[in-house]
């Protein structure tokens, strides 16, 4: 497959093919002017064969130099069988093959249509040469590229630049956002003891909740630290004040990422709080794109240079955007290290270049995949040289690739700047509109919102927060018009939920309908009831909890003595969780499937009468 999308087929007697057919022409001539001049004939076959062999062999062979800023294949990597001097046995082989062309668009199509790229290679190996080449390749219309270091052109690439310290974003528009990328640019290193990501994570969203700039946010956090008693909470909100100052902006815009742009997050000096800032606010407009890749963000192509600088938190949206674009767009993560973008973030990349790796965790992570591709890895590239290690079927061979004189189209930079009014000039950015009434398109707006499942008053909330008002305002439209349509669409689903919802911590318990987008893997459902349990059981004391990745073949969330499977009743088979069930057993840990209702609940105490099935409230009254 990988042979199938190069302009030039190989062949390995290329050079004497070429000759042989130009030594036939001047035969020919010869055999045709010998019976009038055996000097003629010589002097002219000898002409012949200079003209057609430099017609040959320039229609073959291409000379290096000649090649600009292209992908070529240069060798193959196969494990052959010797037998030799020194002994017999298998040996991995590189061959230098003739150098065919690379058409990265076709190459990706072949690849079943995903269009998530991992870039991974320490500096000076060619990692950004490779991107650049990437990006103005992709036949993608829409372009949003990260940028986190001064040092790279992407500014330079031809598309306009937002610098993020001119135009720092306003967060308080997704409290839940806020939480997320205080996380992600403030990680809770093992050494705090007491403190727990889930505690700040709540803390965070809690207070965003309540403010509307960092004002009220600064004010409401000293007011809770003077009230509070509780030392693990207490003591999340002194890490969240300890770190304020260096995200807390008074100057802020409100105001959407135009549809091509570069991002600059880099700042006037690369220091260590310039860099947790730019985290913050990186993590924080990614998030809110994530919401529009199924809408206006489709046919883009989304750039994150560094991306370890966000994936190594271990809660960033990365590993979720990758999956929710899809067939829908196109996502180049870039970073120095095989490692530290392991996991969903990884997997989600069909197409993973590296060039050459070192260092035992990365060997690892490569060796797992194939023992051919570390050997490559390890061994066999120079520098500007990298492999494909997503490609299929590397028992056959592995392809080493190179990005031969490269040479991006460089234009002069052109910068974005953000007046007050949320409008940005020096491209073709679209903003929000002064003094007038924005039109809603109330279908385009609940798929996006839906991104996080949730009940009618979160979406009526959700309205208010966007176009102003109050939830309620848009609450009749959504129930009498729009979620019928979308239900009878078959483009959304519902589902009766038992809920618990933690008031100023105390239990709201009720019944509700939680509405979320239809054939989702995991669904929104599964995402909403995740969330649901953790602030039970948190609230409960557990706080020794993990909330595991989807796809893991793990439990949805695991403790020291109890492990929860969230079941949501939407799929046939329920056997699937019966040997994970065992295998915690045998570790000493009791199973709890969390139900959304009774109705679901009655199944699986059928199938699994011996573990507890609760739905959220009954988790809650539960002694544990």
């Amino acid at each position: 497959m990988m042979e199938q999308v190069f302009f030039k087929p190989k062949k390995k007697h290329g050079r004497i093919a070429v000759v042989s057919m130009s030594s036939l022409f001047a035969i020919l001539v010869a055999i045709l002017l010998m019976s009038i001049s055996l000097v003629g004939a010589v002097i002219t076959s000898w002409i012949i064969f200079c003209i057609v062999l430099g017609i040959l062999w320039r229609a073959q062979f291409v000379s290096p130099q000649k090649i600009q800023n292209e992908i070529l294949a240069i060798a193959d990597v196969k494990l052959m069988w010797h037998e030799d001097e020194s002994g017999r046995g298998w040996q991995k082989d590189r061959e230098t093959i003739y150098e065919g062309k690379m058409d990265i668009n076709e190459y990706l199509e072949r690849k079943g249509h995903n269009r998530i790229i991992a870039v991974m290679g320490a500096s000076r190996s060619g990692k950004s040469q490779l991107v650049y080449k990437l990006i103005q390749s992709l036949s993608e219309e829409k372009k949003i590229i990260f940028m986190f270091k001064a040092t790279d052109d992407y500014t330079r690439l031809g598309y306009p630049t937002l610098y993020i310290h001119k135009a720092v974003p306003n967060v308080f528009v997704s409290p839940e956002a806020v939480a997320r990328a205080f996380l992600t640019a403030f990680p809770i290193s093992t050494s705090m003891q007491g403190i727990t990501a889930s505690t700040v994570r709540g803390q965070v969203k809690q207070i965003a909740e309540k403010s509307k700039n960092w004002q009220d946010f600064k004010k409401i956090l000293e007011d809770m630290l003077k009230s509070e008693t509780e030392n693990i909470t207490k003591g999340a909100l002194k890490f969240i004040q300890n770190n304020l100052p260096i995200i807390y902006r008074e100057n802020v815009l409100n105001y959407e990422l135009p549809d091509t742009c570069v991002v600059d997050f880099e700042g006037s000096e690369n220091t260590e709080v310039d860099m947790q800032f730019f985290k913050f606010y990186a993590e924080f407009l990614l998030n809110q794109l994530s919401k529009e890749v199924w809408n206006k963000r489709q046919n883009t192509l989304f750039v994150i240079d560094e991306a370890h600088l966000l994936t190594k938190s271990g809660v960033s949206i990365i590993p979720e955007m990758s999956a929710l674009i899809g067939a829908k767009g196109s996502m180049i993560l870039a970073s120095q290290r095989i490692a530290d973008l392991r996991g969903q973030a990884l997997d989600n990349c069909k197409t993973q270049f590296s060039f050459k790796q070192s260092g035992k965790e990365n060997l690892d992570e490569v060796s797992a995949i194939s023992d051919l591709f570390h050997q490559v890895v390890a061994q066999m590239l120079s520098t500007y040289e990298f492999t494909d290690i997503g490609q299929d079927r590397p028992d056959q061979g592995v392809v080493i690739l190179t990005l031969r004189n490269p040479k991006p189209a460089l234009y002069p930079m052109q910068e974005i700047t953000i007046n007050n009014n949320g409008k940005s000039e020096g491209s073709n950015a679209t903003s929000e509109k002064v003094n007038e009434k924005p039109k809603i398109d109330y279908e385009k707006d609940i798929m996006e919102f839906l991104s996080q499942a949730g009940n009618i008053q979160d979406l009526g909330k959700r309205f208010a927060e966007r176009y102003g008002g109050e939830g309620e305002n848009y609450r009749l439209t959504l129930y009498r018009k729009t979620l019928p349509m979308l239900l009878k669409l078959e483009k959304i689903d519902v589902k009766e939920v038992n809920n618990v919802k933690f008031v100023n911590d105390k239990p709201d318990l009720k019944e509700t309908k939680i509405y979320f987008r239809k054939d989702e893997n995991p669904s929104g459902l599964h995402t909403y009831l995740v969330n649901g349990t953790a602030d039970v059981i948190y609230h409960k004391g557990i706080k020794d909890f993990t909330i595991m990745p989807s796809g893991t073949g793990t439990a949805d969330i695991e403790s020291d003595k109890y492990t929860f499977e969230i079941e949501t009743g939407l799929k046939n088979n329920i056997s699937d969780i019966k040997n994970r069930i065992e295998q915690y057993k045998k570790q000493g840990k009791e199973t709890i499937i969390v139900v959304p209702n009774q109705s679901t609940k009655k199944k699986y105490i059928e199938k699994y009468p011996h573990v507890k099935a609760l739905t959220l409230p009954e988790l809650w009254r539960e002694k544990l």
